[in-house]
């Protein structure tokens, strides 16, 4: 990116903080998409990449957002299996 492009960025954002509609979507993203940026530093410790290179450092980014969502499944699944073995013995329980 040049620095023209950068400037030319900046500047479009700028122009969007002005608007409250701007701010409204740009807070948006606090809530949506930051927050697994900071989960992937923190639980995976992908502070910085290992290789060099644009084309491997996108494949390590690919691989570390694919642990994360790795990591989601498995807690939701997790969570499901605890959610029906308790139904189950209550149902048990009720039965008895």
């Amino acid at each position: 990116m040049t620095a023209r492009e950068r400037m030319q960025r900046m500047q479009r954002m700028q122009r969007m903080q002005r608007t409250k509609r701007g701010r409204a979507r740009y807070r948006q993203r606090g809530a949506s998409v930051e927050p697994v940026f900071g989960q992937i530093k923190d639980r995976q410790g992908a502070r910085r990449f290992s290789m060099r290179g644009l084309a491997r450092c996108r494949g390590e980014w690919l691989l570390d957002a694919a642990v994360h969502n790795l990591r989601k499944l498995h807690r939701d699944s997790v969570r499901r299996t605890e959610k029906a073995t308790e139904r189950a013995a209550k149902r048990m329980q009720r039965a008895a």
